[in-house]
């Protein structure tokens, strides 16, 4: 057996380790997330459940648990709700940033894997659209400096962009040179 070969076996070997363990993360991120969403349903039904008598056995002072008139919880947000929150066209957070890039010229993009991993990731911080402001703004940070007075004129974000920190897909305006072509 050459040389070459050997290290092109070691290197297949390799990749295919890569490839399990990235599995395996995977699949406890999948299993973390529905334990998540379980956890957060059994919370918000004992929740909804919380009368004045059990406010003042938590260790509120009588007086205070007699101003409040009503007890109402909120359910936790899950990974579809944040996902609807960040694509709402009114006051979603991409329609925000959309918006400050548009005064760049600047079209912004966002791929279905890519939305999918901001909620996941937004979901497992556990702060609602927050988290997803923070997640979107972290994964354009380097195109908002690259953006102003450059060429660019998309800006496509991945899931790699969001999960693995890469740079976001740039597409650039015509030359007057790429116009004449």
């Amino acid at each position: 057996m050459s040389r070459q070969h050997q290290i092109s076996e070691e290197n297949k070997e390799e990749i295919e380790r890569i490839e399990e363990i990235s599995e395996a993360t995977r699949r406890e991120r999948i299993k973390k997330i529905k334990v998540t969403e379980e956890q957060n349903r059994l919370k918000d039904e004992y929740l909804r459940q919380v009368q004045p008598k059990d406010i003042l056995d938590y260790g509120v002072i009588t007086e205070l648990a007699g101003r409040i008139p009503v007890i109402t919880t909120l359910d936790s947000l899950t990974q579809e709700d944040l996902v609807q929150i960040a694509m709402s066209k009114e006051r979603g957070v991409i329609a925000q940033i959309e918006q400050l890039l548009s005064l760049n010229s600047c079209q912004l993009e966002f791929t279905n894997d890519a939305i999918k991993a901001i909620a996941e990731l937004a979901f497992c911080k556990k702060t609602g659209a927050r988290a997803l402001k923070s997640i979107i703004e972290t994964s354009l940070l380097e195109a908002m400096f690259e953006i102003p007075g450059s060429d660019i004129n998309k800006v496509t974000i991945t899931s790699e962009t969001v999960l693995d920190r890469k740079e976001p897909i740039y597409s650039y305006k015509c030359s007057n040179a790429d116009k004449r072509g």
